[in-house]
């Protein structure tokens, strides 16, 4: 199974565990993969073969994950790794979770955990909006350019 096919999977269940009350969910709700991203100075980053997926949950709960395609595959125990083994297998490699809610154009994530735990209880506070079928994520703060476009996983 690959990436996308787990995603798919995801949303899936996501979908099917929606209450009745879906029909008022934020629009954000679904499984989205980023297909564009830009640094704070709002220059396109070319992106890694790390496919970022998150999923918003109708009932205020966010999973996101990136994991690399063509990673190498090292058929030993992690303990059994050398260094370099150990970076090449977690290199772009993330994800957090935890809560959001959504205040206007306003998503604001709380990071339940985290793959660097430093990054656990911290808040994210964005601005989305749509193009067509594309959302948006920028920062809040409009000196910042940075922004990450995603699309919904079908």
């Amino acid at each position: 199974m690959n990436v996308t096919q787990i995603a798919q999977t995801l949303a899936v269940l996501v979908m099917t565990n929606a209450t009745s009350a879906s029909a008022q969910a934020p629009a954000v709700t679904g499984a989205w993969t980023r297909v564009a991203i830009r640094d704070s100075s709002g220059k396109t980053l070319q992106l890694p073969n790390a496919h970022a997926f998150v999923i918003f949950s109708a009932d205020g709960f966010f999973s996101q994950s990136v994991i690399p395609t063509g990673r190498p595959r090292i058929d030993m125990e992690l303990a059994a790794m050398t260094k370099d083994q150990l970076l090449a297998r977690f290199r772009d490699v993330d994800g957090w979770r935890g809560t959001y809610s959504i205040a206007g154009n306003r998503l604001t994530r709380k990071t339940v955990a985290d793959i660097e735990p430093t990054g656990e209880g911290s808040v994210l506070v964005q601005v989305f909006r749509f193009a067509g079928d594309t959302l948006i994520l920028s920062r809040a703060n409009p000196a910042d350019k940075s922004e990450s476009r995603f699309v919904r996983v079908r």
